[in-house]
C-alpha cells in the first residue's frame, strides 16, 4: 500500500495558503454583507488568484516529483506534517464553512447587500422612456412604454400618490408613483416607478414591493390617465415664469369650501370655475403646480362628472371619522377595536374593546391602550392572539407613536425605534421619520415603514423601513423607500 507523503501535503496547505483563503473568504463575505466592490473585488481577485496559480505549481511539481527519487523523511517531521495537514484542512473547512453561512445570510431577508442584488435582479425592471413629452404623448405614452417590459393590470389603483413634473415644453423631468392591482390570474401586483431624467434615460419600476391594497374606488388611477389628454395644461402654465412644472394626483379628493384655483371641468376637458361653493368641493382632482414657486397658486381641475354621493360620503368619513374606530379581526370570531370615548380639541382618548363573537356584540378590553395619552389612532393590527400593536398621532398627525402588546391587548408599551437623522443644512441634522405604521409580518420577520407625518417633505416625502428579527422587541433600520 502507498504510504502517504503528508510532507508534501503541508507544502501544499502550508500556513501562508490558509491566511490568503481566510482573507479571501472574509473580502468575500463582507462584500456580500455590505457592497463596495472597488475596495473588495481587487483583494478577493489577488487572493483567489494567488491560490490558483500555487496549487497550479504544486500541481506541476507533483508530476515531476513521482519521477525522482523519494528522499527519505524523519518520523519528527513526518508527524509534524501529518498534525499541520489535519489543522489546514480543519481551519479551510471551518473558513469555507463560516463563509457560506454569511453569504447566505446576507442573500435572505434583506439582511445584507446581497440580498438587495438579488432583489434588484427578480423585481427590478429599466424601462426606455420614449413617449417622454407631456404636451405631445399625454400619459398613455408613459404606460405604453411600460407596457414593453412590464405587464401591467387593466385597472390600477393609487397606494399614495402619482407626481410628475416637466419642462415648459412639455419633457418629463421626474415621475414617481407606488401602482398596484390584480392581474389577469388574480393576483396582486405592485409597481413602485421612479424616473429622474437627471440621473437616467429609463424609468425604474421595482416589483411586487409591500403595499396596503384596499382597492379603494377614491384612488383609481385611470381618471388621472384618460383626462390628462383633454386639459389645458400647457395653456395654464404659460404665463408662469418657471421652468420646472408639476402634475400631482391623489384620486379623489375633498377641498372642502376653498375655491382658490379650484376649476370644474368636464368629460370634453371643458373647465369652469367656481365662485362660492353651496356644497363641499370634491372629486378626482388633478393639480398643475410650480414645484419651486410658494407664489403660484397650483391649479386644481376637479372632474365634475365624478362627483357622486357614494364617493362624497367615503372621503366625508375618511376625512372626519376615519380614526374614530379602527377595528382588527383576528380570526373569524376574535376581533379588537379601538373606540372613541372622549374628544377635545381634535384629540380622542380611546378604549379597547373586544368581539368573541364576531362583532355582533363588545365589551371593553382594555380601558386605557394609549395609557393616558390623546390622540388620534393610525391603526390596529395583530400578527397573532397575543403580539400585537396600536398606533396614535400626535400634533395634527404631525408624528405619531407606536405601542407593542404580548399578551392580547391586555397590556401596551411604547415601541422604541432607532432614530434616523438626515442633513437639514451643512452643518445641522434632523429626524424626519417619525411617523410609524402598522407593521406587518414575512418570511418570520416583522417589517415596519415610518413616514414623515403631515409636516415632513424629506427627499420628497420617502419612507424609512425597519426590520425586526425578535417580535418587535427591537428594531434595525433596513432601508429607505423613496
Amino acid at each position: 500500500m502507498k504510504k502517504k507523503d503528508y510532507k508534501w501535503r503541508a507544502l501544499v496547505f502550508n500556513p501562508i495558503i490558509v491566511v490568503v483563503y481566510g482573507i479571501g473568504c472574509c473580502s468575500l463575505s463582507l462584500l456580500a454583507k455590505y457592497g463596495g466592490v472597488a475596495l473588495r473585488a481587487p483583494i478577493i481577485l489577488i487572493a483567489f488568484l494567488s491560490l490558483f496559480i500555487w496549487f497550479a505549481w504544486c500541481l506541476y511539481r507533483s508530476k515531476r516529483k513521482r519521477s525522482t527519487t523519494k528522499k527519505r523523511t524523519s518520523s519528527a517531521l513526518e508527524k509534524i506534517s501529518k498534525l499541520w495537514v489535519m489543522v489546514s484542512t480543519i481551519s479551510l473547512v471551518v473558513i469555507t464553512f463560516a463563509t457560506g453561512i454569511n453569504i447566505y445570510q446576507s442573500g435572505t431577508n434583506l439582511q445584507g447587500k446581497l440580498a438587495f442584488v438579488i432583489e434588484d435582479l427578480f423585481n427590478k425592471r429599466k424601462v426606455e422612456f420614449v413617449h417622454d413629452n407631456v404636451y405631445k404623448d399625454d400619459l398613455d405614452g408613459l404606460f405604453a412604454d411600460l407596457q414593453t417590459k412590464i405587464d401591467l393590470p387593466n385597472e390600477l389603483y393609487l397606494s399614495n400618490h402619482f407626481d410628475l413634473t416637466f419642462t415648459k415644453d412639455g419633457q418629463i423631468t421626474s415621475l414617481y408613483s407606488f401602482l398596484y392591482g390584480l392581474n389577469d390570474d388574480g393576483e396582486i401586483k405592485s409597481f413602485l416607478i421612479d424616473y429622474d431624467r437627471s440621473k437616467s434615460n429609463d424609468i425604474t419600476v421595482y416589483l411586487n414591493g409591500y403595499t396596503d391594497t384596499p382597492f379603494d374606488e377614491t384612488m383609481k388611477l385611470r381618471p388621472l390617465i384618460n383626462n390628462v389628454k383633454n386639459l389645458p395644461i400647457k395653456e395654464t402654465v404659460d404665463d408662469w415664469n418657471e421652468e420646472t412644472l408639476g402634475i400631482y394626483y391623489a384620486g379623489y379628493r375633498s377641498w372642502g369650501y376653498n375655491t382658490e384655483g379650484i376649476l370644474y371641468f368636464d368629460e370634453e376637458g371643458d373647465t369652469f370655475p367656481i365662485e362660492t361653493a353651496k356644497d363641499e368641493i370634491t372629486g378626482y382632482t388633478i393639480s398643475v403646480y410650480a414645484p419651486n414657486s410658494s407664489g403660484i397658486t397650483p391649479v386644481r381641475f376637479v372632474d365634475y362628472s365624478s362627483i357622486s354621493d357614494s364617493l362624497q360620503d367615503k372621503v366625508s368619513t375618511a376625512n372626519q371619522d376615519k380614526n374614530d374606530e379602527e377595528t382588527y379581526f383576528i380570526n373569524e370570531y376574535l376581533g379588537y377595536q379601538l373606540s372613541v370615548v372622549d374628544a377635545a380639541a381634535g384629540s380622542r382618548f380611546y378604549t379597547l374593546n373586544q368581539t368573541l363573537d364576531g362583532g355582533n356584540t363588545w365589551e371593553t378590553f382594555n380601558p386605557d391602550p394609549f395609557s393616558g395619552e390623546i390622540g388620534t389612532s393610525t391603526g390596529i393590527t395583530f400578527i397573532d392572539e397575543k403580539l400585537g400593536f396600536i398606533g396614535l398621532a400626535h400634533g395634527g398627525s404631525t408624528y405619531a407613536d407606536l405601542y407593542r402588546t404580548t399578551d392580547g391587548g391586555s397590556t401596551f408599551e411604547k415601541v422604541d425605534l432607532p432614530t434616523i437623522e438626515v442633513p437639514l443644512t451643512d452643518t445641522e441634522k434632523y429626524a424626519p421619520f417619525d411617523f410609524p405604521e402598522m407593521p406587518s409580518k414575512e418570511n418570520g420577520n416583522l417589517f415596519l415603514l415610518v413616514g414623515q407625518g403631515e409636516d415632513g417633505d424629506h427627499n420628497g416625502g420617502s419612507k424609512v423601513l425597519y426590520r425586526s428579527t425578535d417580535d418587535g422587541a427591537t428594531w434595525e433600520y433596513a432601508e429607505e423607500i423613496i
